[in-house]
């Protein structure tokens, strides 16, 4: 592992180096910061077995064991749990559950490496990103409607958080983090072990969601297909893995999907042929919980439009 992380990291030249990134996640007030949003969200025990009420019991204890075990690079992750959720549409998802240490170790990184990120994001992604929801979404797409972009591109990558390369990933982590300690560590997390795994899942690929970290690298990993849509002109709005791109004539849209297949193709990625479409606002379809026709769009839920778009763990 160590030579991988090594290896990105001499081969990237960035910019604005943040070299020493480790002791501001292990600092005594994130630690604590980070317990009290892992708290706050609720959720069982991981594989260890370890309580939310067991772990507060002995909570400085604790933070000072986790501090201690970061500060000397003995810090390893546990294996995650896995377990399958109904999702909204059709089929399952899988969901991992971490142990309370690790979730809270993983949202102490999330608070320190937001701010590096969030301010190199381009306006055209929305998904779990603080102080934006899917009610910023469906603004930006009711305002495109109105100006006359009525084609859309419903676009799905298939098995998105199960196939990202776990190479291409730690690079763009490393365009704004050079710090070894952090790349290690998530590195360390993309390939934690899955209790009880039956799914023959490729070790390099993939990141497991449930973890606080997984959309924060969802999005870093997708924003050079935000960069090469928004460079070839195109209306992009996406919310995680599920995107649309609005046009003005159904030929735009057919051209942007290629596009959009070929920015994709470059990350190792791929467009879920089943779910993606081109569609007209006349013909209706769905996006982000909401359904979108002609010149309404209606809630399918009551929260659909106004959820908060900040991850839980």
């Amino acid at each position: 592992m160590g030579r991988t992380v090594a290896g990105i990291v001499r081969a990237i030249k960035v910019r604005q180096a943040n070299p020493n990134l480790a002791p501001r996640i292990w600092a005594p007030d994130n630690l604590l910061h980070a317990w009290r949003k892992v708290k706050a969200n609720g959720g069982g025990p991981g594989v260890d077995g370890e309580s939310l009420r067991a772990f507060e019991a002995g909570l400085h204890g604790n933070l000072d064991e986790l501090r201690m075990q970061l500060q000397s690079g003995k810090y390893q992750p546990q294996p995650v749990r896995r377990v399958w959720v109904p999702k909204a549409s059709s089929g399952q998802r899988p969901l991992a559950i971490l142990t309370i240490r690790d979730r809270i170790v993983q949202r102490a990184v999330y608070d320190v490496l937001v701010p590096l990120y969030d301010r190199k994001f381009l306006d055209c992604s929305y998904g779990f990103r603080e102080g934006r929801s899917t009610k910023d979404a469906v603004a930006a797409i009711v305002k495109w409607r109105d100006r006359g972009r009525r084609w859309v591109v419903d676009g799905d990558i298939r098995d998105c958080f199960e196939t990202l390369d776990h190479r291409l990933l730690l690079k763009a982590v490393a365009r704004e983090v050079q710090d070894r300690r952090v790349l290690g560590m998530i590195e360390r997390w993309l390939q934690a072990q899955v209790f009880n795994d039956l799914s023959g899942r490729d070790p390099a690929v993939g990141t497991f969601q449930g973890g606080v970290l997984s959309p924060l690298l969802a999005n870093i990993y997708l924003h050079d297909f935000d960069v090469a849509l928004t460079k070839a002109g195109l209306v992009l709005v996406r919310y995680a893995d599920d995107w649309l791109i609005l046009c003005a004539k159904k030929t735009e849209a057919q051209a942007a999907l290629e596009t959009a297949s070929n920015a994709l193709e470059r990350l190792k990625l791929a467009i879920n042929p089943y779910k993606t479409r081109i569609v007209r606002f006349d013909d209706g379809f769905r996006f982000v919980g909401v359904f979108f026709v002609r010149n309404e769009w209606f809630a399918l839920s009551p929260h659909s439009a106004t959820r908060a778009a900040s991850p839980r763990q």
